[in-house]
Protein backbone atom coordinates (compact mmCIF):
# COMPACT_ATOMS: atom_id res chain seq x y z
CA UNK A 1 0.00 0.00 0.00
CA UNK A 2 0.82 3.35 -0.68
CA UNK A 3 0.80 6.74 0.68
CA UNK A 4 2.39 10.15 -0.83
CA UNK A 5 5.72 8.58 -0.87
CA UNK A 6 8.19 5.45 -2.07
CA UNK A 7 6.79 2.07 -0.32
CA UNK A 8 8.91 -0.87 -0.86
CA UNK A 9 7.70 -3.88 -2.50
CA UNK A 10 8.36 -6.37 -0.24
CA UNK A 11 7.33 -9.65 1.47
CA UNK A 12 8.38 -9.83 4.81
CA UNK A 13 7.27 -7.80 7.81
CA UNK A 14 11.78 -7.33 8.92
CA UNK A 15 12.06 -6.26 5.42
CA UNK A 16 8.97 -4.38 5.59
CA UNK A 17 9.99 -2.60 8.61
CA UNK A 18 13.47 -1.90 6.93
CA UNK A 19 11.46 0.08 4.34
CA UNK A 20 9.91 2.58 7.06
CA UNK A 21 12.47 4.28 9.42
CA UNK A 22 13.46 3.64 13.21
CA UNK A 23 10.45 6.22 14.40
CA UNK A 24 7.40 4.76 12.10
CA UNK A 25 8.21 1.19 13.46
CA UNK A 26 9.24 2.42 17.04
CA UNK A 27 5.35 4.29 16.77
CA UNK A 28 3.86 1.37 15.74
CA UNK A 29 4.71 -0.78 18.04
CA UNK A 30 4.32 1.57 20.75
CA UNK A 31 0.73 1.61 19.21
CA UNK A 32 0.42 -1.93 19.28
CA UNK A 33 1.46 -2.93 22.52
CA UNK A 34 -0.25 0.31 24.21
CA UNK A 35 -3.18 -0.47 26.93
CA UNK A 36 -6.68 0.78 26.20
CA UNK A 37 -6.56 4.58 26.69
CA UNK A 38 -7.95 6.06 29.96
CA UNK A 39 -8.08 9.37 29.43
CA UNK A 40 -10.04 11.72 27.88
CA UNK A 41 -13.53 11.38 26.10
CA UNK A 42 -15.36 8.04 25.42
CA UNK A 43 -14.71 9.35 21.12
CA UNK A 44 -11.27 9.74 21.71
CA UNK A 45 -10.60 6.25 23.75
CA UNK A 46 -12.55 4.46 21.05
CA UNK A 47 -10.77 6.09 18.57
CA UNK A 48 -7.44 4.80 19.96
CA UNK A 49 -8.64 1.38 19.66
CA UNK A 50 -10.03 1.15 16.12
CA UNK A 51 -6.75 3.05 14.92
CA UNK A 52 -4.38 0.68 16.72
CA UNK A 53 -6.27 -2.47 15.42
CA UNK A 54 -5.69 -0.48 11.96
CA UNK A 55 -1.90 -0.14 12.83
CA UNK A 56 -1.64 -3.82 13.77
CA UNK A 57 -2.98 -4.85 10.57
CA UNK A 58 -0.77 -2.75 8.57
CA UNK A 59 2.31 -3.63 9.88
CA UNK A 60 1.83 -7.77 10.80
CA UNK A 61 -1.20 -8.66 7.82
CA UNK A 62 0.15 -6.32 4.96
CA UNK A 63 3.48 -5.68 6.05
CA UNK A 64 3.05 -2.01 5.74
CA UNK A 65 5.01 -0.34 8.15
CA UNK A 66 4.82 2.88 6.56
CA UNK A 67 1.39 2.99 6.79
CA UNK A 68 1.01 1.47 9.87
CA UNK A 69 2.89 4.37 11.22
CA UNK A 70 -0.01 6.73 9.89
CA UNK A 71 -2.79 4.97 12.03
CA UNK A 72 -0.52 4.23 14.79
CA UNK A 73 0.20 7.81 15.12
CA UNK A 74 -2.90 9.47 15.06
CA UNK A 75 -4.05 6.60 17.71
CA UNK A 76 -1.45 7.75 20.01
CA UNK A 77 -2.81 11.09 19.88
CA UNK A 78 -6.24 9.69 20.37
CA UNK A 79 -5.02 8.16 23.06
CA UNK A 80 -4.40 11.94 24.74
CA UNK A 81 -7.86 13.12 24.47
CA UNK A 82 -6.88 14.80 20.95
CA UNK A 83 -9.89 14.45 18.49
CA UNK A 84 -7.82 13.44 15.17
CA UNK A 85 -9.54 14.05 11.59
CA UNK A 86 -10.36 11.72 9.29
CA UNK A 87 -7.63 11.83 6.54
CA UNK A 88 -7.06 14.36 4.02
CA UNK A 89 -7.41 13.30 0.66
CA UNK A 90 -5.09 15.43 -0.63
CA UNK A 91 -2.47 13.39 1.55
CA UNK A 92 -3.21 10.15 -0.71
CA UNK A 93 -2.97 9.18 -4.47
CA UNK A 94 -5.91 8.73 -5.05
CA UNK A 95 -7.75 8.06 -8.77
CA UNK A 96 -9.41 10.86 -9.95
CA UNK A 97 -12.54 8.80 -10.57
CA UNK A 98 -12.70 8.01 -6.48
CA UNK A 99 -11.97 11.53 -5.26
CA UNK A 100 -15.75 12.33 -5.53
CA UNK A 101 -16.93 9.44 -3.74
CA UNK A 102 -14.91 9.87 -1.36
CA UNK A 103 -14.95 13.39 -0.48
CA UNK A 104 -18.96 12.91 0.03
CA UNK A 105 -18.00 10.44 2.11
CA UNK A 106 -15.58 12.57 3.96
CA UNK A 107 -18.32 15.26 4.50
CA UNK A 108 -20.93 13.16 5.94
CA UNK A 109 -18.90 11.66 8.27
CA UNK A 110 -17.30 15.27 9.53
CA UNK A 111 -21.01 16.35 9.77
CA UNK A 112 -22.34 13.82 11.63
CA UNK A 113 -19.49 14.60 14.17
CA UNK A 114 -19.67 17.99 14.23
CA UNK A 115 -23.34 17.87 15.31
CA UNK A 116 -22.94 15.32 18.21
CA UNK A 117 -22.26 11.88 16.83
CA UNK A 118 -19.45 10.74 18.65
CA UNK A 119 -21.07 12.04 22.26
CA UNK A 120 -24.07 10.45 21.04
CA UNK A 121 -22.98 7.44 19.64
CA UNK A 122 -18.89 7.46 20.39
CA UNK A 123 -17.72 3.78 19.76
CA UNK A 124 -19.28 3.77 16.39
CA UNK A 125 -18.55 7.13 15.46
CA UNK A 126 -14.73 5.58 15.96
CA UNK A 127 -15.15 3.14 14.09
CA UNK A 128 -16.77 5.36 10.68
CA UNK A 129 -13.89 7.35 11.34
CA UNK A 130 -11.15 4.49 10.93
CA UNK A 131 -12.99 2.71 8.74
CA UNK A 132 -12.60 5.75 6.27
CA UNK A 133 -9.34 6.34 6.22
CA UNK A 134 -8.83 2.53 5.90
CA UNK A 135 -10.87 2.67 3.01
CA UNK A 136 -8.93 6.20 1.48
CA UNK A 137 -5.81 3.76 2.05
CA UNK A 138 -7.23 1.02 -0.29
CA UNK A 139 -8.35 3.77 -2.71
CA UNK A 140 -4.86 4.85 -2.52
CA UNK A 141 -3.87 1.68 -4.27
CA UNK A 142 -6.74 1.07 -7.05
CA UNK A 143 -9.12 -1.25 -4.12
CA UNK A 144 -12.43 0.64 -4.68
CA UNK A 145 -14.64 -2.12 -3.21
CA UNK A 146 -12.45 -2.72 -0.07
CA UNK A 147 -14.33 -4.19 3.59
CA UNK A 148 -13.40 -1.21 5.03
CA UNK A 149 -15.92 0.92 2.37
CA UNK A 150 -18.70 -1.37 3.52
CA UNK A 151 -17.83 -0.89 7.26
CA UNK A 152 -17.73 2.73 6.65
CA UNK A 153 -21.64 2.79 5.14
CA UNK A 154 -22.69 0.34 7.90
CA UNK A 155 -21.61 2.62 10.43
CA UNK A 156 -21.81 5.50 8.84
CA UNK A 157 -25.68 4.54 8.20
CA UNK A 158 -26.38 4.00 12.34
CA UNK A 159 -24.55 7.66 12.72
CA UNK A 160 -28.02 9.13 10.78
CA UNK A 161 -29.25 11.46 13.14
CA UNK A 162 -33.06 10.92 13.93
CA UNK A 163 -35.42 13.12 12.71
CA UNK A 164 -36.72 15.73 14.12
CA UNK A 165 -39.36 15.70 16.56
CA UNK A 166 -42.73 17.26 15.02
CA UNK A 167 -43.43 20.45 15.84
CA UNK A 168 -46.22 20.62 18.15
CA UNK A 169 -49.37 22.17 17.14
CA UNK A 170 -50.11 26.08 17.28
CA UNK A 171 -53.37 25.49 19.42
CA UNK A 172 -51.17 22.55 21.33
CA UNK A 173 -49.16 24.82 23.54
CA UNK A 174 -51.72 26.81 24.65
CA UNK A 175 -54.73 24.19 25.47
CA UNK A 176 -57.37 26.27 27.14
CA UNK A 177 -57.54 25.99 31.26
CA UNK A 178 -59.52 27.52 33.92
CA UNK A 179 -58.11 31.12 34.82
CA UNK A 180 -61.06 32.23 37.46
CA UNK A 181 -64.52 30.26 39.01
CA UNK A 182 -67.00 31.36 41.35
CA UNK A 183 -69.40 29.18 43.81
CA UNK A 184 -72.54 30.26 44.77
CA UNK A 185 -74.81 28.09 47.18
CA UNK A 186 -78.36 26.68 47.85
CA UNK A 187 -80.70 25.93 50.56
CA UNK A 188 -81.57 21.82 50.88
CA UNK A 189 -83.98 21.41 47.77
CA UNK A 190 -83.67 24.61 46.39
CA UNK A 191 -82.74 26.16 43.19
CA UNK A 192 -83.36 29.97 43.89
CA UNK A 193 -80.95 32.51 43.84
CA UNK A 194 -79.95 34.06 47.69
CA UNK A 195 -79.12 38.02 47.96
CA UNK A 196 -75.51 36.21 48.39
CA UNK A 197 -75.84 34.76 45.30
CA UNK A 198 -76.74 37.85 43.25
CA UNK A 199 -73.52 39.75 44.55
CA UNK A 200 -71.75 36.62 43.56
CA UNK A 201 -73.38 36.81 39.98
CA UNK A 202 -71.95 40.62 40.24
CA UNK A 203 -68.40 39.55 40.99
CA UNK A 204 -68.53 37.51 38.05
CA UNK A 205 -69.96 40.10 35.53
CA UNK A 206 -66.81 42.43 36.70
CA UNK A 207 -64.27 39.72 36.47
CA UNK A 208 -65.19 38.53 32.97
CA UNK A 209 -64.74 42.28 31.91
CA UNK A 210 -61.51 42.39 33.23
CA UNK A 211 -60.15 38.51 32.20
CA UNK A 212 -62.23 38.55 28.90
CA UNK A 213 -62.65 34.57 29.05
CA UNK A 214 -63.09 32.60 25.95
CA UNK A 215 -65.41 30.40 27.39
CA UNK A 216 -67.74 30.24 30.63
CA UNK A 217 -69.18 26.83 32.27
CA UNK A 218 -71.61 26.88 34.37
CA UNK A 219 -72.34 23.06 36.34
CA UNK A 220 -74.85 22.28 38.62
CA UNK A 221 -74.27 20.28 41.76
CA UNK A 222 -76.85 18.60 44.35
CA UNK A 223 -75.62 16.57 47.60
CA UNK A 224 -75.98 13.28 47.95
CA UNK A 225 -79.40 13.14 49.75
CA UNK A 226 -82.17 11.56 47.54
CA UNK A 227 -82.42 9.50 44.73
CA UNK A 228 -80.21 10.26 41.22
CA UNK A 229 -83.44 11.17 38.87
CA UNK A 230 -84.42 13.98 41.29
CA UNK A 231 -80.99 15.26 42.18
CA UNK A 232 -80.18 15.30 38.67
CA UNK A 233 -83.23 17.66 37.91
CA UNK A 234 -82.45 19.51 40.98
CA UNK A 235 -79.26 20.05 39.71
CA UNK A 236 -79.86 20.93 36.43
CA UNK A 237 -82.57 23.71 37.40
CA UNK A 238 -79.66 25.39 39.66
CA UNK A 239 -77.57 25.56 36.45
CA UNK A 240 -80.46 27.07 34.71
CA UNK A 241 -81.12 29.88 37.59
CA UNK A 242 -77.67 30.73 37.21
CA UNK A 243 -77.20 31.01 33.44
CA UNK A 244 -80.41 33.09 33.08
CA UNK A 245 -79.73 35.26 35.66
CA UNK A 246 -75.74 35.72 33.96
CA UNK A 247 -77.86 36.35 30.75
CA UNK A 248 -80.06 39.27 31.99
CA UNK A 249 -76.44 40.38 33.06
CA UNK A 250 -75.33 40.42 29.32
CA UNK A 251 -73.03 37.31 29.60
CA UNK A 252 -73.41 33.89 28.13
CA UNK A 253 -72.75 30.50 29.14
CA UNK A 254 -72.62 27.02 28.59
CA UNK A 255 -74.18 25.01 31.37
CA UNK A 256 -74.77 21.52 32.20
CA UNK A 257 -75.75 19.26 35.56
CA UNK A 258 -74.09 16.39 37.15
CA UNK A 259 -76.58 15.55 39.58
CA UNK A 260 -74.89 14.13 43.02
CA UNK A 261 -71.72 12.91 40.80
CA UNK A 262 -69.05 15.12 41.57
CA UNK A 263 -69.45 16.35 45.67
CA UNK A 264 -66.95 18.75 46.83
CA UNK A 265 -67.31 17.15 50.28
CA UNK A 266 -67.09 13.36 50.10
CA UNK A 267 -69.99 12.00 52.16
CA UNK A 268 -72.20 8.84 52.12
CA UNK A 269 -74.71 8.48 49.99
CA UNK A 270 -78.27 10.30 51.67
CA UNK A 271 -76.27 12.87 53.42
CA UNK A 272 -77.40 16.70 53.14
CA UNK A 273 -74.03 18.81 53.20
CA UNK A 274 -74.43 22.25 51.54
CA UNK A 275 -70.97 22.72 50.37
CA UNK A 276 -72.11 20.19 47.72
CA UNK A 277 -75.29 21.92 46.59
CA UNK A 278 -74.06 24.60 44.69
CA UNK A 279 -73.23 25.80 41.34
CA UNK A 280 -69.59 26.19 40.11
CA UNK A 281 -68.99 29.14 37.59
CA UNK A 282 -65.94 28.42 35.31
CA UNK A 283 -63.99 30.93 33.49
CA UNK A 284 -61.82 29.14 30.93
CA UNK A 285 -59.33 30.56 28.44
Amino acid sequence: MRRLRIVCAIGTATLAAACATPWEVADVQTAIEAPPASTGPAFTRALFDEYRDLAKFEALEEYDWINAAVFARKGLRAANGEVVAPEDLAAWDIPAERVAELTAARARLVGYLSTGAADRMPAVAAKAQAAFDCWVEGESEGDSLSECRSDFVKAADQLEPPPPAAAPAANAAAEPKIIRSFVIYFDFNKSTLSQKAHKILAETVAARAELAPTTIHIIGHTDTSGNAAVNDRLSAKRASAVAEALAHLGVKADQKAVGKAQPAVITGDGVQEQRNRRVEILFEK
